[in-house]
């Protein structure tokens, strides 16, 4: 009984599963992080730049508390099935954990915005401490990769395994999201090549030429009643005139031989792209003379 729990205890885990975990940790952590520090941000800016490294240290230590220091496991383990060696995780090294996981980046955040003379000492000792834990991270990941245990630092430090709590089973490989990712980008790459090349005017103007053709007899006379152009067949430019086609305060007046008033980039962008352009609102063809000033 007791060689059985030890074989289950001392199963190997592949190391893609391990880098794995550790990259979903760290993407859970900063989703949560950054989602409650955003929303707290939002209630009183002031107030979050004052004691924002004391609201980090809480939510990191309210993850590891609901991960590591609850199920012997961070989040990323959870979602990959794993954990660490809950007989190695003694009570003295959850305590070690919590301070090299947490602790190191709270003290970094004081030293920068609490402290308001720099003192050169703890200043130097950040910064060689932070150059020394990076070579050592590197080096240790040389050594997990021909181990393949202990992936990080800190695990190295403590004696921290990871066990798999699948009893040695396959990894699943699925290739559904691929396969959609495949497709969805197959089809983006469609819509990049088709799409320059409709002519989204021209369509927009038979579309609309269709719906007024359906309107009744009366309707339309009374709009060409209401719509009918001055005596001098140009329009009037009043402090309350908008664009018809963009509804703003139109740039370089200028209208196509109606009583309508446009911007010139919008008549000029739209006649440049359907020849047969009619006015937006009276349906009125070009002018002979084009497009004029007002």
């Amino acid at each position: 009984m007791k060689h059985s729990k030890m074989e289950t205890k001392n199963q190997y885990v592949p190391r893609v599963n391990q880098i794995d975990a550790i990259s979903l940790n760290k993407d859970i952590t900063r989703l949560i992080r950054d989602t409650l520090l955003e929303n707290l941000q939002a209630i009183s800016p002031v107030l979050f730049f004052k004691i924002q490294p004391e609201l980090d240290l809480l939510i990191q230590s309210a993850i590891w508390f609901g991960s590591v220091g609850k199920r012997c496991s961070t989040f990323g383990q959870q979602l990959l099935v794993l954990a660490y060696d809950s007989e190695r995780l003694t009570l003295s090294r959850l305590v070690l954990h919590f301070c090299l996981t947490v602790l190191p980046s709270y003290i970094k955040k004081i030293e920068e915005r609490r402290l308001t003379r720099r003192v050169e000492w703890l200043s130097k000792a950040i910064e060689y401490g932070e150059n020394a834990a990076l070579v050592l991270s590197v080096l240790n990941f040389f050594r997990f990769l021909k181990t393949g245990r202990k992936p990080t630092l800190i695990d190295f430090l403590l004696g921290l395994d990871y066990i798999s709590l699948r009893h040695n089973q396959r990894r699943d490989i699925g290739y559904k999201y691929l396969t959609r990712e495949l497709l969805w980008g197959g089809f983006m790459e469609m819509l990049g090549l088709v799409l320059p090349i409709i002519n989204f005017r021209k369509i927009q103007r038979v579309a609309r030429n269709l719906l007024s053709s359906r309107k009744s007899i009366s309707s339309e006379e009374a709009d060409n009643e209401a719509l009918t152009p001055t005596a001098k067949g140009k329009p009037k430019l009043t402090p309350t005139t908008t664009c018809v086609f963009c509804g703003e305060r139109p740039t370089l007046p200028h209208y196509m031989g109606c009583e309508h008033i446009y911007c010139y980039y919008c008549l000029s962008a739209n006649i440049s792209t359907d020849s047969n352009f009619c006015c937006t609102v009276c349906d009125s063809p070009v002018a002979a003379g084009g497009i004029e000033p007002l």
